[in-house]
């Protein structure tokens, strides 16, 4: 959530808060949803072809054809099923947190693991785009700190141009950005989440003497 703090980290807030593009990230995941629906669309056909075969070798030998073809199918179609909830469940664990001090990582199904590296100690910023990122509008992050092969990477993160420039604004040490960043982050947050962030609800201060005049005036 935009703005919350961190309780690991008194008085640190979040920024800016995503994952990796779904498209980007679980493209392998479409390919064996494809297969698996090929599957559950032509069983009772491969079953029947299975049959027919069967058939044909049962007078040179005796083989179970058609109870093993369709156990095959049906662990192939498990084995898919669980792989797609799996890799559904990796890509809802990593979470890309920008707060006011650091970039931190977040990834891990059973075991978790945190990476962040602050703004004081990151050197520099790039951005990677293939052809394929560039249509889906996401791209890898690079940031390198100040020690040797010190990386970070935000892999398929969803507009990494404005990501990369709110990154570079709060290594600079930008406070306008710090404490205005609702504003600043609004059109980044729609893009990724298609609606506005929760707004902070304002306290509006009423006049007493000003109600009380109006109401024994009447």
């Amino acid at each position: 959530m935009i703005g919350k703090k961190v309780k690991s980290h008194p008085g640190e807030r979040v920024v800016f808060e995503t994952r990796p593009k779904f498209m980007m990230s679980l493209t392998s995941t479409f390919l064996k949803f494809i297969i698996l629906l090929i599957i559950f669309k032509f069983f009772s056909s491969i079953v029947v072809a299975a049959a027919s075969l069967q058939n044909y070798l049962i007078t040179m030998v005796q083989i179970p054809l058609v109870e093993s073809v369709t156990i095959i199918m049906m662990l192939i179609a498990f084995f898919l099923f669980l792989w797609i909830v799996w890799d559904v469940l990796v890509w809802k664990s990593i979470s890309y947190l920008i707060t006011d001090r650091r970039v931190v990582i977040k990834r891990g199904v059973l075991r978790k693991k945190r990476v962040f590296m602050h703004y004081n100690k990151i050197q520099d910023v790039s951005v990677s785009q293939s052809i394929t990122e560039r249509i889906f509008n996401s791209g890898d992050i690079e940031i390198f700190g100040g020690h040797e092969r010190t990386t970070m990477v935000l892999e398929d993160i969803p507009d990494p141009s404005e990501v990369e420039d709110m990154i570079n604004r709060l290594i600079e040490g930008d406070s306008d950005l710090e404490d205005n960043y609702e504003s600043y982050d609004n059109e980044v947050y729609n893009k990724v989440y298609k609606k506005p962030p929760k707004k902070q609800k304002k306290t509006v201060e009423r006049d007493i003497i000003s109600d009380y005049d109006k109401k024994f005036k009447k």
